[in-house]
């Protein structure tokens, strides 16, 4: 999902609490190191792995109740939320085909569940393609759009906290979801909890030693603040993803979009910019490419 948020839009909501993070992997003792300051949050590097994460950050009570609110779907500014991501509905099922291309040497058939399934558009890829499918996403909001559709196969909430059976799923796809994720660790340990023996995990992540990530600077599409609040490299994806799971290749991945839709992220256009801007943005809608926007997904299989 590929917004971005400028400064002027990442400041806190009233009353908002904000906490200091660390390293997951190499706990407090590593030191962080600052590479961009987004006041009040501030991206920084782990000194001992590389990892990237927000530091300060809102706490999660605080960014789950984002999440929840019809706007984070609907927004007026730029970059906040998914503005738009109801109107490119097809450029998403592209996109989700292509993935489940990429898994098909792996996984091609079972029962599948897309954690921030959003309003399903995943699911009808792979219910076409086969698979008995069922989605996961935290907003009250976007889960009662999906439930029209899907009825109970959705259901609201987080996988460290859903009642799935145990060893019940073949695939968990997680799709521009990981770099929300406060707890990674425990998020890995539940999807392993519900793969079967032999499941496969597939994650799609904005990678920040990407050539856009480095082309861009502060000004990289991903930076999408504060909603993410990791950002994964290969080597690191790769790292924490070993204890558990069997790593079957890391890649570079994109998605399809409008090229009105690229414009607006790249000039960070609001919903509104004005007769004469809109009158472009709709033209340049009834064209789709295929873009790099910097991220990689990770295939990987329980152990």
């Amino acid at each position: 999902m590929t917004n971005t948020a400028s400064p002027s839009d990442t400041s806190p909501r009233p009353n908002a609490r904000l906490e200091n993070a660390t390293c997951p992997m190499c706990g407090p003792s590593a030191q962080a190191v600052l590479r961009y300051d987004f006041d009040p949050y501030k991206v920084v590097a782990c000194s001992s792995c590389g990892l990237n994460y927000l530091s300060p950050r809102l706490t999660q009570e605080a960014i789950l109740k984002l999440y929840k609110d019809e706007a984070y779907y609907n927004s007026n500014i730029s970059g906040q939320g998914y503005d738009e991501y109801m109107e490119i509905s097809d450029n998403w099922v592209k996109t989700f085909t292509l993935r489940l291309k990429q898994i098909a040497p792996y996984k091609s058939s079972g029962k599948a569940l897309d954690i921030g399934c959003g309003p399903g558009y995943f699911l009808t890829v792979a219910q076409k393609l086969g698979f008995d499918v069922y989605g996961l996403d935290p907003s009250d909001y976007i889960v009662s759009q999906a439930q029209k559709t899907w009825g109970d196969r959705v259901q609201l909430g987080l996988i460290e906290s859903a009642s799935y059976a145990p060893e019940s799923f073949d695939l968990v796809v997680a799709f521009d979801t990981f770099e929300h994720i406060y707890d990674p660790k425990q998020f890995l340990h539940a999807i392993h909890g519900v793969l079967k023996p032999g499941g496969v995990l597939a994650i799609t992540t904005p990678d920040p030693t990407s050539t856009l990530s480095k082309i861009s600077g502060k000004n990289w599409v991903s930076y999408k603040l504060p909603e993410h609040v990791f950002y994964w490299s290969p080597e690191t994806i790769r790292k924490v993803l070993s204890d558990e799971y069997e790593v079957l290749e890391v890649r570079t991945a994109g998605q399809y979009a409008t090229l009105g839709f690229l414009f607006r992220r790249v000039f960070r256009l609001s919903n509104n910019p004005g007769a004469f801007l809109n009158g472009i943005i709709k033209f340049l809608n009834n064209f789709s490419i295929y873009s790099d926007n910097g991220s990689l997904t990770a295939i990987a299989r329980k152990k």
